[in-house]
């Protein structure tokens, strides 16, 4: 009997976790069997039941961590970090549209906090408090990053208590999903007195590569203010920033591969 076979399932399956993160750019069947002692055969079935669940992936032959993995290490990066990455780009935002702007972040499964705030300095000035919880179904900054996310963790979202904030608030799960769709559809998500009657706001989404969508910038203002301009053009812009925070965000990691949590 193989010393491999008195190993746990999970302590394989963790060692070969372990490996990958060692080897960004990946590792071959044989270099994973080799490296930890493994018969061809175990390894190959090890990957295979991980790649199953997503925590590897295959290209080219080799074997690299997997899109679940990444999405865990995301979510768990402190908010310094991200602070330091991400807040150059918000304040450039609150510039540019005079309105204030922040971070959320998709956490817990399928729950979204904000994360960051930056406003501009103009005489009324939003607060979007660090930590604060957005309603999946009314908060902008949260329909735009759980319209991408699998029909599980929008079931889980959806699933919790959905209260009725203002006469503007939809509370039926079906018409939500079909605001997601339309989300996925046009790239960006409103709120249009829907949590406060006198304000408004739009989301989009911050997609990263091989991650999917974790994060969403939001940009808030009084209600009349945000509907004179137009939502299109506006949208537009804060989409131009989800492209230079998703590019910040994926060459901070990159540096930083063993310090997320």
């Amino acid at each position: 009997m193989s010393q491999d076979s008195k190993l746990p399932p999970l302590e394989r399956y963790t060692r070969i976790l372990e490996l990958l993160a060692s080897f960004p750019d990946g590792l071959a069947l044989t270099e994973i069997a080799r490296m930890l002692a493994l018969p061809k055969t175990s390894a190959h079935r090890l990957l295979g039941t991980m790649q199953d669940s997503q925590l590897v992936d295959l290209a080219a032959s080799t074997y690299v961590l997997g899109a679940r993995v990444k999405r865990l290490a995301y979510a768990s990066a402190d908010t310094e970090w991200i602070g330091a990455l991400v807040r150059p780009h918000l304040a450039d935002l609150a510039a540019e549209t005079d309105e204030t702007c922040y971070l959320a972040k998709l956490h817990g499964g399928h729950r979204v906090s904000s994360v960051l705030m930056e406003a501009p300095d103009t005489p009324w000035r939003g607060f979007v408090l660090p930590g604060k919880g957005m309603a999946p179904h009314a908060a902008a900054s949260a329909k735009a990053i759980l319209a991408f996310q699998e029909p599980q963790v929008i079931d889980a979202a959806l699933a919790e208590p959905l209260p009725r904030l203002t006469a503007h608030t939809c509370i039926d799960s079906d018409r939500i999903r079909e605001e997601y769709a339309e989300v996925r559809r046009q790239g960006y998500a409103t709120c249009i007195g829907e949590i406060d009657e006198g304000l408004a706001a739009l989301g989009v989404p911050v997609h990263l590569q091989h991650l999917g969508v974790i994060y969403s910038l939001g940009v808030t203002g009084p209600l009349q203010r945000l509907k004179s301009k137009n939502l299109e053009t506006l949208a537009a812009v804060m989409q131009r920033y989800a492209e230079r925070v998703a590019h910040a965000l994926a060459a901070g990691y990159t540096r930083r591969p063993t310090d997320q949590g």
